[in-house]
């Protein structure tokens, strides 16, 4: 009864003096001690098996599963997006490995080398990324076996987002093949990448590095610091180099006046002779090659089919070596700028710049009219040919001449009197505005220009060489 009293005294005080602006203050409540709990043991963590999450804190980044098989890899299912999957370092023979990934922009699914290339595959081994922003990094493949039909890597048809990185595919040990027509890399898909990698000494017929078009999609490519060597040259039995060897095709003759878009840029191109005549093989419309480096490659940067292409600021320096050419344009409103070219000693469609004639009716595999180029601000130093211009070889069929067509404020500087400033096929007769251009030394053939009286000035290229050079390939020795 009196504790009753006591709690209905209060209640009365509350509601007489709540609002009367007193101070009134809740007494703290003491907890009484606990007992103190028994020691517990730490709670054994079982043997990790194949493929199950290390598990993470509360704070820490998501579960990493690690496997060393294909098969283990594909009984992860499709990886969500931030799951990382890393691979057992050691040498593995025939994987055909799937990366299966819905992942995000922000958060990719990876599969990466335990150890950057501490993971090697062999044999028929070969990799397929699919679905959304799935990468692959730190990955060999040594010495691939071809296998007709099959890349080494490829980007399934879908596949969106998704990367090749930091990975080498070497060839240094197999044996020369012109029957198994295989690629390194084939890319389907829309806005893949393949970046610091290193691709050398592919020995067997095809292609190394493929993107492939598809009707109604816009791939979107991107093809970045990588290093590339292909100085093998398979050969017919009359010693004439067989095509389907470049080191890079863009698109197909059949898909060749849809829009790629995709950019080459960044990349070091060392003695990739291939097919004597195509180092990297443009077909397709709207792509930009820009920043790479070429050395000692026999060959040229040719737009062979497609419209609309970019070639700007990127270094050709062929030490005088027999074979190595610029840039060969055929088609339409190409753009040609802020190139260097030096000691390039290719002649014909090897040449430093070569703008070609065209068929009358081609085909989608023949050879388009140049018109509408813009061809500006080059420095072309102690080349055989600076400009070869309306050029076709004899005998051909391209009778359409090159038109509409500017040329200005190049460089050229010649210290071979042998060499040409200019050399142009005078008819049928082209259409092109030459402009502002500085001629020095060489010779002229088939046009009159204004020749300069003294050196001009060149650049020193050697800083931004090197470090093109510094920035390509995978960031792990493959020697």
């Amino acid at each position: 009864m009196k504790i009753r009293k006591i709690i209905l005294t209060t209640l009365l005080l509350t509601l007489v003096f709540g609002c009367s602006g007193r101070d009134w203050t809740i007494p703290e409540v003491v907890t009484p001690e606990q007992p103190e709990k028994p020691e517990q043991k730490p709670e054994e963590k079982p043997e990790e098996k194949p493929g199950e999450p290390e598990t993470p804190g509360e704070s820490e980044e998501p579960a990493v599963r690690r496997v060393s098989s294909a098969a283990e890899l594909a009984a992860l299912g499709t990886l969500s997006a931030g799951d990382v999957v890393v691979w057992r370092d050691g040498v593995y023979d025939g994987e055909t490995v799937r990366l299966k990934g819905s992942g995000r922009a922000d958060a990719p699914v990876i599969l990466r080398a335990e150890t950057p290339g501490g993971v090697r595959f062999t044999g028929t081994s070969r990799l397929s990324i699919e679905g959304a922003y799935a990468e692959a990094e730190g990955f060999w493949w040594q010495d691939p076996e071809p296998v007709q039909g099959k890349a080494v890597v490829t980007f399934a048809k879908g596949s969106t987002g998704c990367v090749l990185r930091d990975c080498a595919v070497t060839g240094d040990a197999t044996a020369e093949d012109a029957a198994t027509d295989t690629k390194w890399v084939s890319l389907y898909g829309t806005r893949n990448t393949v970046s610091g990698c290193t691709f050398r000494d592919k020995r067997n017929i095809g292609c190394l590095l493929v993107v492939w078009l598809e009707a109604g999609i816009v791939p979107e490519h991107t093809v970045a610091n990588n290093r590339f060597e292909r100085p093998a040259t398979l050969r017919d039995a009359n010693g004439k180099a067989i095509n389907g060897q470049e080191t890079i095709r863009i698109g197909t003759s059949d898909f060749s006046m849809q829009t790629a878009a995709c950019t080459v840029e960044g990349n070091w191109f060392y003695r990739c002779h291939g097919e004597q005549a195509e180092i990297i093989s443009n077909k397709s419309c709207g792509n930009f090659y820009r920043g790479n480096l070429f050395v000692e490659s026999q060959g040229t940067l040719t737009m062979r089919h497609g419209n609309g292409c970019t070639a700007a600021g990127n270094y050709f320096l062929g030490n005088d070596m027999e074979g190595t050419g610029g840039i060969r344009l055929i088609g339409e409103d190409h753009v040609v700028e802020d190139n260097y070219l030096h000691g390039l000693a290719g002649t014909g469609y090897r040449t430093a710049i070569c703008l070609v004639r065209g068929q009358q009716s081609p085909a989608l595999s023949g050879y388009w009219q140049v018109k509408n180029a813009r061809v500006r601000r080059n420095t072309i130093v102690d080349c055989k040919y600076a400009f070869n211009v309306n050029y076709a070889s004899s005998g051909s069929d391209q009778t359409m001449p090159v038109v509409s067509t500017l040329i200005e404020q190049n460089t050229v500087s010649l210290s071979s009197s042998s060499a040409y400033a200019v050399f142009c096929t005078a008819t049928p007769e082209p259409d092109i505005e030459w402009k502002n251009n500085t001629l020095y030394g060489g010779r002229q053939s088939g046009v009159s220009l204004p020749a300069a009286a003294s050196a001009p000035a060149l650049p020193d290229v050697t800083q931004t060489v090197d470090a093109i050079r510094e920035s390509a390939g995978c960031r792990w020795k493959t020697e």
